[in-house]
C-alpha cells in the first residue's frame, strides 16, 4: 500500500494530534510505575505511542520528498504476526504459558522462508522455560501454566 506524500503527512498530523490530546486529556491521571501501573499509565504510553508514529510518517515523507525513496508495506507479515498475537491470547487460558509459546514459536518459525526444527525446538523450550520461570514463579503473576482441558 503506497500513500501519496500528502496523504502521509496528514496521517502523521492525526497521530501526533490525537497522542498529544491524550497526553493532554490524560496528564492528571496518576501513572505509577511499570511494577505497580496507576489508570493513567496505559494512556499515556498509547499517548507517546501515538506521537511517535506519527513524528515517523512525517519524518518519512520529508525523507521521501527530498530522495525520491519509495516506502511500502508488507501486508503478509504484519497479518502473521497479528495473528500469532490473537492466537497467543486465545490458546494461553487453556494451554497454559509454556504450551502456548512453544506453538507460537513453532508457527512462527514455519511461516518464514527458511527454518529448522531442531534451532526451533530449543529456541521455543529456552523461551518457555525463562518465560515460566520470569512470570509465575519470579513475578509470581497468575498465568495459567498448565492446560485446562
Amino acid at each position: 500500500m503506497k500513500l501519496h506524500p500528502t496523504q502521509q503527512a496528514a496521517q502523521g498530523l492525526f497521530f501526533v494530534f490525537f497522542g498529544s490530546l491524550g497526553w493532554l486529556l490524560g496528564r492528571d491521571m496518576p501513572i505509577g510505575t511499570a511494577g505497580d501501573m496507576g489508570v493513567g499509565f496505559v494512556p499515556r504510553m498509547l499517548s507517546y505511542g501515538c506521537i511517535g508514529i506519527g513524528a515517523l510518517l512525517l519524518t518519512i515523507t520529508l525523507i521521501r520528498r527530498e530522495s525520491g525513496i519509495a516506502f511500502g508495506l508488507a501486508w503478509w507479515p504484519l497479518l502473521i504476526v497479528t495473528a500469532l498475537v490473537v492466537a497467543f491470547g486465545l490458546l494461553l487460558p487453556h494451554l497454559g504459558l509454556p504450551l502456548t509459546i512453544v506453538a507460537i514459536v513453532l508457527a512462527a518459525g514455519a511461516s518464514g522462508e527458511t527454518f529448522d526444527w531442531r534451532v526451533l525446538a530449543v529456541t521455543a523450550g529456552g523461551l518457555a522455560l525463562v518465560s515460566t520461570l520470569l512470570f509465575h514463579t519470579l513475578l509470581r503473576l497468575q498465568v495459567p501454566v498448565w492446560p485446562s482441558w
